[in-house]
């Protein structure tokens, strides 16, 4: 399985496909984002599922007590099942998918993911972008 240095950007700054993160994310949220949407396969991306799953049980063993850990479960629950039916997606719809994982992988990222209670916030709008863009917005992540 690729890992974000392996294979060049297939989603860069200047080629990205149009997904609206300007103002979602801040600039360097936004680069940290696009160097993550990486040329992927369908069968790569099922196997992330796994990894998800696994960064998820992290978080629950390791977060601080303001983390918020029904929002992880939420975002990994989400990614799992739309990582496991991509078999149609178009490779810019796979590398964006693979950059919304990849996002939700890192804990330093804008809002420390295990040790602020908003700390997945910024993973929530990433991955709803994405979702939006890739037509996968039935499993946007909502808050009642």
């Amino acid at each position: 399985m690729n890992k974000p240095s392996d294979k060049p950007a297939l989603v860069g700054p200047e080629s990205a496909p149009a997904i609206d993160l300007d103002e979602l994310l801040h600039p360097e949220e936004q680069s940290r984002f696009r160097r993550l949407c990486l040329e992927t396969s369908s069968a790569e991306l099922a196997e992330l599922a796994g990894v998800v799953q696994l960064h998820v049980d992290q978080v629950r063993d390791v977060a601080d007590h303001r983390a918020d850990v029904e929002t992880a479960d939420r975002i990994a629950s989400v990614l799992i099942k739309v990582l496991t039916g991509t078999k149609g997606f178009a490779p810019d719809e796979r590398a964006l998918l693979r950059g919304a994982v990849e996002y939700f992988l890192l804990t330093e990222d804008a809002d420390g993911d295990l040790t602020d209670v908003l700390g997945f916030d910024d993973d929530v709008r990433v991955v709803n972008s994405v979702l939006d863009r890739i037509e996968q917005s039935e499993h946007r992540i909502t808050f009642d």
